[in-house]
């Protein structure tokens, strides 16, 4: 009887953990049967994740995620290898991971403990926090300053989260709009329908290079969070996180990481903070 109660917590126990994603296979041997590797990414993440003016993937994480390929192509010793992009939508992100439809996701996703309960994360690949853009001239500069204004935030991201753990924590109240994107989110804000829209600061930086109003918005300096960000793979593929961080490594320990925060980040922050550097410099790991 005290052996089978035993099992019986045993199994209690077990099930109060969140379970982990339904059975899949490895990257790498889907990889060697298909001779090609499948991409997540969304299309409005300037300069992470965009569509050229051809329509094609474009931005840092893209070509993070081209390396990362290049990588598996070396190790398994492939004379060719395939790259799909497919579109994913921030708040399927996870999912597309979960259910087998992407490899990896190639864009900002935030490095969190919730999501590695069913999703593995990549090496760090750059570090900011969650700001707000609005309109000059309109009294809400700041986040604290958005008491009893409108205020939009694309839904199924951290920054929504930080956004309502904020007003809490600041006793402020302000009517939170969700969006499915940035364009939804500018829109709003662009039209005068919203006073701010909150999102990562140097994605924000990106949106207000390509407004058509961009003289008229402002961006704030306070940050609500921190939000390091790494790109999403499957859980329990250790193989494929190996590779894909060797990959990381290698960018990290040459000058290819300045060729690349330059190509991208140039016109937005010419000098990479202390934190993003320090940050390359720890994950160059030797072989």
């Amino acid at each position: 009887m005290q052996k089978l109660m035993t099992c019986l917590l045993l199994a209690l126990w077990i099930s109060g953990f969140p379970q982990a994603s339904h059975a899949r296979e490895p990257v790498l041997g889907k990889v060697l049967e298909t001779g090609r590797i499948t991409f997540g990414y969304a299309e409005d993440r300037l300069p992470f994740s965009f569509n050229d003016q051809n329509g094609n993937p474009a931005g840092y994480s893209i070509d993070l995620c081209r390396a990362i390929a290049e990588q598996v192509r070396k190790e398994l010793k492939l004379p060719k290898l395939d790259i799909e992009f497919i579109k994913v939508e921030s708040s399927e992100r996870v999912n597309a991971l979960v259910h087998s439809r992407v490899d990896m996701d190639c864009g900002t996703a935030t490095q969190t403990l919730t999501r590695m309960e069913r999703v593995d994360f990549t090496f760090m690949t750059f570090v900011t926090g969650a700001s707000m853009v609005s309109r000059r001239g309109t009294g809400s500069a700041e986040p604290s300053q958005i008491q009893g204004k409108r205020v939009a935030v694309i839904s199924g991201t951290t920054t929504e989260e930080v956004l309502a753990q904020y007003l809490i924590e600041a006793q402020l109240t302000a009517e939170v709009i969700p969006v499915g994107n940035f364009a939804g989110g500018m829109g709003l804000l662009e039209e005068g329908e919203v006073d701010g829209f909150f999102s990562d600061r140097v994605l924000l930086m990106g949106q207000i290079m390509k407004s058509p109003i961009r003289d008229k918005l402002q961006l704030s300096e306070d940050l609500i969070s921190y939000e390091p960000y790494a790109l999403m793979l499957p859980r329990d593929d250790g193989d494929f996180r190996l590779i894909a961080n060797r990959a990381l490594a290698n960018i990290y320990s040459g000058n290819q990481i300045g060729v690349l925060y330059k190509k991208w980040f140039g016109l937005i922050d010419p000098r990479p903070s202390t934190l993003l550097i320090s940050l390359f410099r720890l994950q160059a790991l030797p072989e």
